[in-house]
């Protein structure tokens, strides 16, 4: 990178971190994914089921990349505190009347085959309100068949959940 270039990606960069949302314009997005390790909330929203097993809230996706079973979660802005996050999230990924409270931080991992860069996902574990279950959001006890294809990273996250919910009595 020429003197002039690396002045020229500084200049972007602090224009970036200007930017109170956070964004990062669509034509920069995948590169700056592949540059930088980009940290994401995954918000595992749980509730004990009548029936006794705790269970995980889990939204179906089908795109390109992404076909199946997944815990809710996106980008963690750079100026956002996490409950800042969480509630973006929620409206984002739950709808506008879901209310979520914090119950603990659950693992993190950094992934080294992501399709796009490498991202580190941070596990907030929450008890939710006003969840209407529907086809694309559903309950879960144990990780589904048809969890999306991401080497293993979803299924991992949702036993790491189950897992430390029921050993810390979370709900």
């Amino acid at each position: 990178m020429t003197p002039e270039r690396a002045k020229l990606l500084g200049e972007l960069l602090e224009e970036l971190a200007a930017d109170a949302r956070g964004f990062i314009p669509d034509e920069a997005w995948v590169p700056s994914q592949k540059a930088f390790s980009l940290p994401y909330v995954e918000l595992a929203v749980v509730r004990r089921a009548l029936s006794g097993p705790v269970e995980i809230l889990l939204k179906h996706r089908s795109d390109k990349n992404w076909n199946g079973w997944h815990i809710p979660g996106g980008v963690w802005r750079t100026k956002q505190t996490l409950e800042e996050c969480i509630a973006v999230l929620r409206a984002q990924e739950l709808g506008e009347g879901v209310r979520t409270t914090l119950l603990a931080k659950g693992d993190w991992e950094k992934w080294h085959d992501h399709p796009y860069g490498h991202p580190i996902s941070h596990i907030a574990i929450c008890r939710g309100d006003n969840i209407i279950e529907s086809e694309t959001l559903k309950w879960f006890a144990t990780t589904p068949d048809e969890i999306i294809v991401d080497g293993g990273h979803h299924a991992r996250f949702i036993e790491s959940v189950l897992g430390q919910t029921e050993r810390e009595n979370l709900v």
